[in-house]
């Protein structure tokens, strides 16, 4: 993506600069009145600036102001002289250096300026786990049921560092990657992959939208994007897990993300929640309440994106995701996802599966829903985890891929308008059977003031109208500034702070319920929402889902979602053409919503059965297996062989390469062995896995391996001398493979010619120790032949060995230019080591380790020397050596 060009401006030289945004000083500008006396405006200045200011000295600030040129003009008059440059896309906001605290409160009192914020922070990445857990989200049932809802057509903007374009997972998906850089972050890969990994490296490779396109920006300027530039390449999801540290406080950047959604109203922007959950603000209405309050980013307070904490397997919350509530409030974390204590992870999840809903919707109604449908759509069908209803730390609960997904294809949203002091009405049929009604109300509105006590400017009003005449209103938390009242439950009344409202209801009776949205103050209306609706019934299946591989004799979390609150059940397995259903686990506290089953050891399509007192469930046809390890046999020029393990009752493999974007079949076998043909390999060649079939269905793949970086070569694994210099020959051989091995051959280099030293037949092993008897001192040149049964020669790279006897010694290179490093071979590890002139003088004496010996030769002078060693036996050996 292309950067913006800073323009600098010096107002004590009047220079006017043009570049990607132009800036300049008007010389009639209107004059202004003097400097007014008295308290700075507080209001205008960001939480903790002015003290950061005074504590640390001149700063870097933005403000943003209502006139450009009269407030340049103005600059100049009061002396200012540091610069001015704009790097935003609004040209009303403007970044001064050199910023002292008087000089700020000149500022402030200016009557030119509407806010003070801080400059660009340096951002970091949140904390990278790579443990993503796709079952704890429900994104599996997606894979099973709806396998082309798979990003097709779409692409997300991971905004941070650079991923990797080259990642053999995200190839050949990424938008211009030769603006990159050279530079990628593990971070920003793993964010990728978890949105849209191909799952070429194998099943943990997969992401959520694996054919989704990838575009990268880069979060060292924390302003939005300029909209137009992302539109074009057509993103529709921006993906921000990283942080600036702790700030609760509606600012600048807060302001520009609302107004660019609002402006653009498909574009979906997702912020992790940050992982300072145990930290405080130091400023603002919550300060120093440790435990809330602490987004790590001004920006993520914005009310028209989305911000996500993170969830432990358990389904708990984690201790350092960053909670609520927002500086005036408002619920913050809308939502979580699984991330083991990194929300990094979390809102990855979200945008893939942000991703997924806006496709399911644009192929059944041809474009893009708006962004805050998108967000209804993730919000209503949550899982309620934490606290009942909403909270400050799970928002409205744990994303249901799946169930977000369904709202889209089962046509349960309305999309609706209303004016000030007006009311719309919908009429919602609920079916009998209906555990719990949600109903969740989004609107997206122009952005608010940084100066003004709460972000929310158009206020509307859910309510819901039981068949009964009851009038159910949203659940709203008690936003008082103190732990006890934060941690209160949410109770049901009138919501003036947010722009999410949702309202529930338990067991509700069959019938029409009448949904009513209430313009309660809209300034700046009529204003647009998106209304959806759920219907939630008893216990279903999460995990397992059809198709999806559990491992065989190990421990898998199954998980299911709907039980009421201490209902118990029975859970149970069957396997494939088996009538008898074996017991798991008897009166089961269903509430837990997992459990982790020791899988048999079989091989085989397997269902599971969950019977509660009123209902039975059966999962999908899913697969116990072990997933396989692929292995390669032998790497020849023109044939690579790979092998696996042999699975029981498995009647067919399928091997894959990797294409141009992901994996693609290569060969169907019954054998566990197969020999590929090099140059009938497309794409990334050396990449292949392979997958079982069990039951007709296949399993998942393996691991992928790349058959030229293993080190691998034609039948040779390793060929080494045991020592390089010694006085007994050994090497040692390691064979990759013995398929068709007839026999190998030790061989060594007599007069220009290869000679058998030894050879060992049949070949029954992979490793062998090779032995000659008989070497000639000094230098020996060994390599093995490897003989197949198509009377095939392969052979190993050569390997030299020094034969040294007791009274052995050799001095390289010889002679020798004084001041190079002499090496001296000796049958020993450990010599002391002389040098003598020609008049019997020692001139050089150290003990050296090692089988190569080193002596410095400088200050030497040339002529001839004597070398004499002290082995570890107590022998003593000698030589001559030349210095030149």
């Amino acid at each position: 993506m292309k950067k913006r060009r800073n323009c600098p401006f010096n107002v004590l030289q009047w220079v006017t600069c043009v570049g990607l945004l132009l800036c300049s000083v008007q010389v009639a500008a209107q004059q202004q009145a003097p400097l007014k006396s008295g308290a700075t405006n507080l209001r205008q200045i960001a939480p903790g600036l002015e003290q950061s200011i005074k504590e640390a000295g001149s700063k870097t600030v933005r403000v943003q102001v209502k006139n450009k040129a009269q407030f340049l003009t103005w600059l100049t008059e009061n002396n200012y002289s540091g610069n001015v440059t704009q790097t935003t896309p609004s040209a009303q906001i403007l970044t001064l250096s050199h910023v002292s605290a008087k000089t700020l409160q000149q500022i402030a009192n200016s009557g030119l300026v509407t806010y003070i914020d801080k400059p660009n922070r340096q951002a970091k990445e949140e904390i990278e786990l790579k443990d993503a857990d796709f079952a704890v989200n429900n994104i599996y049932a997606i894979r099973s049921l709806y396998p082309l809802l798979n990003g097709s057509n779409m692409t997300a903007s991971v905004k941070e560092g650079a991923f990797n374009p080259t990642d053999i997972d995200l190839k050949g998906r990424a938008l211009s990657p030769e603006s990159f850089g050279n530079t990628f972050t593990p971070h920003a890969t793993t964010m990728a992959t978890i949105i849209a990994g191909a799952g070429n490296s194998g099943p943990k490779g997969k992401g959520i939208a694996d054919h989704a396109r990838l575009a990268y920006s880069d979060f060292a300027e924390l302003f939005p994007d300029n909209s137009q530039a992302l539109l074009s390449k057509g993103i529709s999801v921006q993906n921000h897990s990283y942080g600036v540290g702790v700030e609760n406080y509606y600012g600048l950047e807060s302001a520009a993300y609302d107004r660019e959604i609002y402006q653009n109203p498909t574009l979906l922007h997702v912020f992790s929640s940050g992982n300072s959950g145990d930290k405080a603000d130091a400023v603002g209405n919550y300060a120093g309440m440790a435990g809330f309050a602490n987004l790590t980013g001004q920006f993520k307070t914005s009310k028209n994106t989305l911000s996500v904490g993170a969830i432990e397997p358990t389904g708990k919350v984690g201790l350092l995701s960053s909670k609520g509530p927002a500086y005036d409030g408002r619920v913050k974390p809308e939502l979580v996802a699984f991330g083991k204590g990194g929300t990094s992870e979390a809102a990855a999840v979200v945008s893939g599966v942000a991703l997924l809903v806006q496709q399911a919707y644009k192929e059944i109604h041809g474009s893009l829903p708006s962004a805050a449908l998108v967000k209804a759509a993730l919000i209503n069908s949550a899982d309620d985890t934490g606290r009942p209803e909403v909270d400050f730390e799970t928002g409205f609960g744990n994303t249901d891929a799946f169930g977000a997904i369904k709202t889209i294809q089962e046509n349960r949203f309305i999309v609706g308008v209303v004016a000030d002091k007006a009311s719309t009405q919908h009429s919602i049929s609920v079916p009998a059977g209906t555990q719990k009604l949600k109903i969740t109300l989004v609107w997206h509105e122009t952005e608010g003031s940084p100066e003004a006590a709460k972000a929310l400017i158009n206020d509307l009003d859910l309510t819901l109208t039981t068949i009964n005449g009851a009038i159910l209103k949203p659940w709203v938390l008690s936003s008082f500034p103190h732990p006890d009242s934060l941690q209160l439950p949410a109770k049901r009344r009138e919501d003036h702070l947010n722009n999410v409202e949702q309202v529930t209801i338990d067991l509700p009776a069959a019938g029409a319920y009448q949904v009513n949205v209430f313009g309660f103050d809209v300034p700046q209306g009529p204003q647009n929402y998106s209304l959806v609706y759920e219907f939630e019934t008893g216990p279903k299946w999460v995990y397992p889902t059809t198709g999806v591989s559990l491992q065989a004799e190990s421990v898998n979390r199954i998980r299911w979602k709907n039980a009421l609150q201490g209902e118990k059940g029975k859970l149970e397995y069957k396997l494939h053409n088996s009538t008898e259903w074996q017991l798991i686990a008897d009166n089961l506290d269903l509430a837990t919503s997992y459990f982790d089953w020791n899988a048999p050891d079989v091989i085989s399509k397997a269902q599971l059965r969950l019977t509660t007192s009123g209902a039975t469930i059966l999962s999908g046809d899913f697969l116990l297996t072990k997933q396989l390890k692929l292995k390669v046999g032998y790497n020849c020029d023109d044939q690579v062989m790979v092998h696996w393990a042999e699975l029981p009752s498995v009647a067919q493999y399928q091997l894959y390469q990797v294409g141009s974007t992901h994996l693609e079949p290569l060969l169907a076998t019954a054998d566990t062995l197969a020999l590929l043909n090099k140059n009938q390999l497309q794409g990334l060649p050396e990449f292949v896995n392979v997958a079982p079939f069990i039951d007709g269905t296949q399993a998942e793949t393996s691991e992928t391996v790349a058959f030229n970086q293993m080190g691998i070569g034609c039948y040779i694994k390793t060929f080494l001398p045991y020592q390089f210099v010694t006085d007994s020959v050994d090497l040692q051989l390691e064979l990759s493979t013995r398929y068709q091995v007839t026999s190998v051959t030790l061989e060594r280099l007599v007069k220009g010619n290869y000679t058998t030293v030894q050879t060992i037949a049949p070949v029954t092993q992979l490793t062998y120790t090779l032995h000659d008897a008989s070497p000639v001192l000094g230098k020996n040149l060994y390599r093995v032949k490897v003989t197949t049964a198509d009377n095939k020669f392969y052979y190993s790279q050569p390997e030299e060995v020094l034969y040294a006897d007791v009274g052995f010694v050799q001095a390289y290179p010889n002679p020798i230019p004084s001041g190079e490093i002499l090496s001296v071979a000796v049958a020993s590890d450990v010599a002391i080591v002389q040098l003598y002139d020609q008049l019997g003088k020692l001139v050089y004496e150290s003990e050296e380790y090692g089988v190569i010996k080193q002596v410095p030769t400088v200050g030497l002078k040339s002529g001839l020397y004597i070398l004499r060693l002290k082995t570890d036996t107590g022998n003593y050996v000698a030589g001559k050596v030349l210095v030149l």
